[in-house]
Formats: structure tokens, C-alpha cells, sequence
């Protein structure tokens, strides 16, 4: 009996992960931005708030809230690359690549709309 369970439980993963594919591909910003938050939340979270609320885990990193909306996108795109092989003030190198960089100035560009 474990078997059916087992194919209507990955089916409907599959069915999931289709739509979510199919809502990407009609809205590229959207998925661009998902793609950015899933980064930001890996990446930038041990010293930035990267959501709408709460506080930065390290005093001088601004809350990505505050950074939304400075930035022309493609300029922003540039500074996170540049920032990713340079480092910036108490930030060390990282590293983005340039797609990556783009999904998250559209992620962190999108909290000034919310």
C-alpha cells in the first residue's frame, strides 16, 4: 500500500514544481526576484536583514529594506560584482556571478514596492 502513497506523493511534487516552472517562465521578473531572496538568504543573511523586518545580525550592515529603491538595477547588478571581487569597507569578497547579482538587485529592489 506504501506504493501508491509513495506516486501520489511525488506526482503531486511534480505537479508543484510544473506550475511553479510554468508561473516562472510567465513572469521572469518574479522568478528573478524569488531567485535573488533564495541568494540573499543564503549568502547575505549572517550580517544583513535581508527581509521586510527585523534587525541586521552585524550593527553596520544596512537592512537590504533600506538599500531597496537606491539603485538603478543594472548599476546595482554592477556593484554587487564589483563588491563580489573587491569586497566593500567590512565586507569581504564573495562570490556572485552575474546573473546571480542581477536576481538579487531584483529581489532587494522589489522590498521598496512592498
Amino acid at each position: 500500500m506504501a506504493r501508491p502513497l509513495a506516486t501520489a506523493t511525488f506526482a503531486a511534487a511534480l505537479a508543484i514544481a510544473t506550475a511553479g516552472a510554468a508561473q516562472a517562465a510567465a513572469d521572469p521578473v518574479a522568478a528573478a526576484q524569488a531567485r535573488g531572496r533564495v541568494f540573499a538568504e543564503r549568502n547575505c543573511a549572517a550580517c544583513h536583514a535581508v527581509g521586510l523586518t527585523g534587525e541586521s545580525p552585524r550593527r553596520k550592515a544596512p537592512p537590504f529594506r533600506l538599500l531597496a529603491g537606491r539603485f538603478v538595477p543594472l548599476t546595482l547588478q554592477r556593484r554587487l560584482t564589483e563588491i563580489s571581487e573587491t569586497g566593500h569597507y567590512d565586507m569581504a569578497p564573495f562570490a556572485i556571478h552575474s546573473d546571480e547579482a542581477g536576481d538579487v538587485a531584483a529581489y532587494l529592489n522589489s522590498l521598496e514596492r512592498r
